[in-house]
């Protein structure tokens, strides 16, 4: 019973693996394998990654010299190609830049690689000229490059006597656009000399591509503008707007009318003064001056008519023999001349009367 073999604990057929016993010749055998084996290992990864860097130097040698190749030829055939020299230079313009001052302002010279010039660059430079709006500069091969130039459109000259700015002058006058921008003349077109006039006494020293900050000043380009708009169709253009008040405008028109507004509702005076010159042009008289700052009984006055002259007769034919009077003159009746009757019928459409 002794030599009994024990029963195992474990179940039949699960195998247990065992320690393996320590062998000094047989571990010295597997390190030896495993280091040949890493050795191995290294060397081709080694050869690997050299030739994937020998495969992406060769590709990027090939592209760098595609691309200085391509950039040779491009330049050998645009850049020193003695066919696209700049031989014609077009200059439009549509306001009184010369073309001597487009191109000094482009800096452009006649000659010169067309290729190489910048357009983005010359646009740039014509833009920075107070007076241009806008520029197109394109080039057309073999030798063309063609500038167009938009040129700001003045409202009217800008005078300011403090400050010794003078209208209509190139060298001491400035231009102002619809937007307030401040601008000098550099030559004196038939169309500028026609120009109104926009007269003030208060306001910042005017300089060259500035804009207008002062309220009155901007208020005045609007008037310019509305009163223009309603009465171009009857030839009343204005001519001068002066600014000697803070609370009034006083403007100038081409028939020798003057009209005064106020400077905060002066959109009410204009439709005002509409009626008032309608009504005298029925009447067939002249007006001579018209304060639209109250709402009614609006002063107006006219240009006098011309008075009568007695011419003396000396022939004895043409003179006329005694009649006998007719009639006693009696006391002096109502006055019934037209500019009463008129001024009374523009307060009653006013509301003054």
């Amino acid at each position: 019973m002794r030599n009994k073999r024990r029963r195992r604990w474990w179940p039949r057929g699960l195998a247990v693996s065992r320690p393996a016993r320590y062998s000094p010749a047989r571990s010295d055998l597997y390190q030896l394998d495993v280091k040949l084996d890493s050795r191995k290992s290294v060397r081709v990864r080694k050869s690997r990654r050299n030739a994937t860097l020998v495969r992406f130097a060769a590709v990027a040698l090939s592209l760098l010299s595609l691309s200085a190749g391509a950039r040779w030829v491009y330049r050998q055939m645009f850049y020193e190609n003695a066919e696209f020299r700049l031989n014609r230079l077009q200059v439009e313009t549509d306001g009184s830049l010369t073309e001597s001052e487009i191109v000094e302002a482009a800096r452009v010279e006649s000659g010169g690689n067309l290729m190489e010039i910048e357009l983005a660059r010359v646009r740039e430079r014509l833009e920075a000229l107070p007076m241009v709006l806008g520029a197109e500069v394109t080039r057309e091969l073999p030798d063309l490059l063609r500038i167009e130039v938009r040129e700001r459109v003045p409202v009217a000259w800008l005078s300011c006597p403090p400050h010794g700015v003078k209208p209509k002058s190139t060298a001491r006058g400035f231009l102002v656009d619809d937007n307030g921008q401040i601008f000098r003349c550099h030559k004196l077109l038939p169309r500028l000399m026609h120009l109104p006039t926009i007269e003030v006494y208060h306001m910042p020293k005017p300089a060259d591509g500035t804009v207008v900050e002062s309220q009155p000043v901007r208020d005045a380009i609007r008037l310019l503008r509305e009163s223009n708009r309603l009465f171009e169709r009857d030839g009343l253009l204005v001519e001068q707007v002066t600014l000697r008040k803070s609370y009034s405008l006083s403007v100038d028109y081409t028939n020798g009318m003057e009209v005064i507004f106020g400077i905060r509702d002066f959109e009410r005076g204009l439709q005002d003064l509409r009626w008032i010159v309608s009504h005298a042009h029925s009447s067939g008289r002249e007006l001579a001056s018209v304060n639209v700052i109250p709402s009614k009984n609006i002063p107006i006055k006219f240009h006098a008519e011309p008075a009568l002259r007695a011419v003396p007769i000396t022939d004895p034919e043409l003179l006329a023999p005694d009649l006998p009077r007719v009639g006693i003159l009696g006391p002096p009746g109502p006055d019934i001349s037209p500019e009463n009757g008129l001024n009374h019928e523009l307060k009653s459409i006013l509301g003054g009367g």
